[in-house]
């Protein structure tokens, strides 16, 4: 759990700052001067600080200054807080080296995000210097013959060995990101997610992890487990209150081309009992245009079985419409990039509606990945997109706290 410092010497705002916070799980402290925060991040220094300017006695400019010319505190991240509107308050607090800006009244959904987005950087960050410096002791350690060998070779090599392990014992985990209807506000399915959390380490992205999965040939048999615990857990939801529930697997074009996938997922449902509309696999556009006709014939297979079929990532793979049409498919995802500015770059707003009406000429549904801000949502209402995913509604959540989340939601 991330422990957050708040610095401000209104009350009022260290209050409302705290509930918004820990309402987010985050550890809170608060002081109200500048010389009280210095005093304690000497003592035990935060994961992020949260920085009023203007403050009696030493005020914000002085604090990080102080902050970030001290080696030992200067990668700690800053968030400076102002009522300040002119812009060079904001220039003046980057200048001492402040990460982000927020102006005060803060907006609780802007607080929130800037606040994890800075979190994730400084666990990479964190992550990378404990790594090197492992890896720098093991150079030593190897003597003249593996010194040749730079860092990033160590790397990927103690990745790979890594991975291999976490194959073998089984340190995959799956988590849950849930889908919201825009037509009546409910649920309508989920799309389960791969997690690794890395012993010593702690959670790999998988955008790191997955294409290593693929290169040291281990991806058919993971994404074989994914489709096993995700229909397994189909059954579960099915046995229990909460019901069965659509679920999204995430297909690599290698379980398709070099894996047995539709025999896999065939006998996975008849194990498990589920029925095949329950389950939609996801292949990436790029993916499809890969041994082209092989993939049609697979998707005609998994199709004629009942298993729903989405693109995701759609609108970076370069597909021609000529080529989506062969394809079988139910459901178009339209790719994060597009939807992150999609209600300030009138470019990503033409192709997001371009995509959404592609979707329904062909009889699809549109899904749009990555949903944080009601600005958003609004725009995709307004552009007849069918469905949603992202943080404004849930991020990707394990099973415990998914089923906690889907009780809240339905008052149960």
């Amino acid at each position: 759990m991330a422990t957050l410092l708040i610095v401000d010497d209104e009350l009022q705002v260290r209050k409302l700052l705290e509930t918004l916070l820990q309402y987010e799980g985050y550890h809170t402290q608060s002081v109200a001067t500048g010389e009280e925060a210095l005093a304690l991040v000497a003592e035990q220094p935060p994961d992020l600080i949260l920085l009023d300017i203007m403050m009696p006695g030493m005020d914000g400019y002085e604090v990080a200054n102080h902050l970030k010319n001290n080696p030992a505190t200067a990668n700690i991240p800053i968030i400076m807080l102002s009522a300040l509107s002119e812009p060079s308050a904001r220039v003046s607090g980057l200048q001492t080296g402040a990460e982000e800006f927020i102006s005060k009244p803060v907006e609780r959904v802007e607080l929130w995000l800037r606040v994890r987005n800075l979190l994730r950087l400084k666990t990479y960050g964190d992550q990378l210097k404990n790594h090197s410096l492992m890896l720098e002791q093991q150079l030593r350690e190897r003597g003249t013959e593996t010194a040749k060998m730079n860092v990033h070779d160590l790397a990927r090599l103690d990745l790979e060995n890594a991975l291999r392990q976490a194959v073998t014992a089984g340190e995959f985990t799956l988590h849950y990101q849930p889908k919201q209807s825009l037509s009546n506000g409910r649920v309508s399915g989920l799309e389960a997610l791969l997690r690794w959390e890395r012993p010593g380490y702690g959670t790999v992205s998988p955008a790191v992890f997955v294409p290593i999965l693929e290169h040291l040939g281990l991806i058919v048999s993971v994404g074989r487990w994914v489709i096993e615990q995700a229909c397994r857990q189909i059954a579960l939801w099915q046995r229990s209150g909460i019901g069965a529930m659509e679920v999204s697997v995430n297909v690599s074009g290698h379980q398709l081309i070099e894996g047995d996938l539709i025999a896999d997922i065939g006998r996975l449902l008849a194990q498990t009992s589920v029925e095949p509309h329950w389950l939609e696999v996801e292949l990436t556009e790029s993916s499809l245009m890969d041994n082209t006709q092989h993939t049609i014939t697979s998707l005609q297979r998994l199709r004629a079985m009942g298993v729903k079929i989405a693109i995701d990532d759609f609108g970076t793979g370069y597909s021609s419409l000529a080529y989506l049409r062969r394809f079988p498919l139910d459901t178009l995802k339209i790719d994060i990039a597009f939807i992150r500015e999609v209600t300030s770059n009138p470019q990503d707003a033409a192709i997001a509606r371009t995509i959404i009406e592609l979707a329904h000429s062909l009889g699809l549904r549109a899904v749009a990945e990555g949903v944080e801000t009601a600005e958003q949502l609004a725009f995709l209402k307004q552009a007849g997109c069918d469905q949603l995913q992202g943080y404004l509604l849930s991020p990707p959540l394990p099973v415990a706290a998914l089923e906690r989340w889907l009780r809240d939601q339905r008052g149960l």
